[in-house]
């Protein structure tokens, strides 16, 4: 049997947006006829959790984390990340932005020093104990990344594979003074890897500078898990259940078509509800409030992925905010993934460029429902088309055959039975 090392910072039951993607990932390989032995990082009890899962874990051990991320944890200050408000500091961005970039994200980003030590002495000890034949990694943080690569320098025969679900910051953001050193360190890293994942043509496309073959995951419908609630509810509800960055989403387009199509009495404004789960809620409830009714929101904390996508089942819209730039194209959000398994209609507005890929994805499912700047008038008669199908009780058109073909299991499986194909045969040493 084949043995995998998988090293993951975040990994089930953690609710994180990342855990989605890794989870898909770990079973791919255990139906791959993997053992998989999981490294991770041991949280504090009060991070918000999934219900535990019966996952399979041959082995599962865990390194501490007494970096950034465990303090504000530790103490409470938002649940899971820095306010807002301190956010947009100027020190404390220059801080942020720092402490994301090679190297000093080995040194003081998630997991920090102590981890990236602690992490390859532990996966050494495992490596040689159970003759382990492949590595799994995925960004972020860049620290399982290092980790394997320590690793494969000492085991040259190792398998790695590591999937990027997100470009590292010195490319989406390149620095002057930093970008040599970037460059230099990620290049040797790159070249250790034996199979590299990523989402998107977007992001492919900026990887292959650094390496010749990139694969793409974008994500993984379940199909046992397409289950439906009665397609009529009692409100027109907008449901929102993603991360907010403020500084590179915009709510207020949709706002504005909506408060239009009210003024002209195509939607009743009363029929409109809005929901939200997540860390942000006072920044969404300050988007929505001054246009709409305290009852017609139902704004809550971060819920667990059972609950959440029993809100995305019952939405009449299911609403996604991203950004696209030059350089930042291909963002495909897990929670895209989540909000198709949900089987009912999406809105994606783009701050920003247009993201093709993420329209080609939709428009294989529903009539349209991707817009960015300069698309009101049709995003308003996609709003008025859903609108009256709710006020009439009709089911709306909303496929995921094509989707299952691509985005299902067997798809997963065939794309790790490709980066993964690979045995090592020498021994440990």
């Amino acid at each position: 049997m084949r043995k995998l090392l998988f090293l993951s910072y975040y990994f089930p039951p953690i609710h994180v947006n990342a855990t989605v993607r890794i989870k898909h990932f770990f079973e791919g390989f255990c139906e791959n006829g993997f053992q998989v032995f999981v490294q991770t990082g041991k949280f504090p009890e009060n991070i918000p959790k999934d219900m535990p899962s019966d996952t399979g874990i041959s082995t599962i051990s865990y390194v501490s984390l007494p970096g950034i991320r465990f303090l504000l944890l530790t103490f409470n200050l938002t649940g899971q990340t820095i306010p807002i408000p301190w956010k947009r500091k100027s020190f404390v961005q220059l801080l942020l932005n720092g402490r994301k970039r090679l190297p000093f994200d080995l040194i003081f980003g998630d997991g920090g020093l102590y981890y990236l030590l602690s992490g390859y002495l532990k996966g050494l000890h495992t490596i040689k104990r159970h003759a382990i034949t492949h590595i799994f990694t995925s960004y972020s943080p860049m620290t399982d990344h290092f980790i394997a690569f320590l690793l494969k320098c000492r085991f040259p025969y190792l398998h790695w594979m590591a999937d990027f679900r997100d470009l590292p910051e010195d490319i989406k953001r390149p620095v002057f003074l930093n970008t040599f050193r970037f460059k230099y360190i990620f290049r040797q890293m790159m070249n250790k890897m034996d199979a590299v994942v990523t989402v998107s043509e977007g992001l492919a496309g900026e990887l292959k500078k650094f390496h010749p073959d990139i694969n793409i995951y974008s994500g993984c419908i379940i199909e046992d898990n397409l289950t439906f609630l009665p397609s009529h509810q009692t409100s027109f509800n907008i449901n929102y259940t993603g991360s907010i960055y403020p500084d590179s989403q915009a709510l207020f387009p949709l706002i504005r078509v909506l408060l239009d199509l009210i003024d002209e009495g195509v939607i009743h404004s009363r029929d409109i509800k809005w929901t939200y789960c997540g860390v942000h809620s006072a920044i969404f409830n300050s988007w929505i409030s001054p246009y709409f009714a305290e009852d017609q929101m139902i704004i809550s904390p971060l819920l667990s992925n059972h609950d959440a996508s029993i809100r995305q089942k019952e939405a009449a819209i299911n609403l996604l905010l991203t950004w696209g730039t030059d350089i930042q194209k291909g963002i495909l959000t897990t929670k895209l993934f989540e909000y198709l398994a949900a089987g009912k209609p999406i809105l994606i507005w783009t701050n920003g460029s247009k993201e093709e890929e993420m329209t080609a994805i939709i428009d294989q499912c529903q009539p349209s429902g991707y817009f960015n700047a300069g698309m009101d008038n049709g995003m308003k008669y996609w709003i008025s088309e859903r609108y009256t199908k709710w006020r009439n009780n009709e089911n709306d058109f909303f496929t995921r055959e094509n989707l299952i073909k691509k985005y299902g299991k067997a798809g997963r499986n065939h794309l790790i039975k490709k980066v993964s194909d690979k045995t090592p045969t020498r021994k440990n040493t």
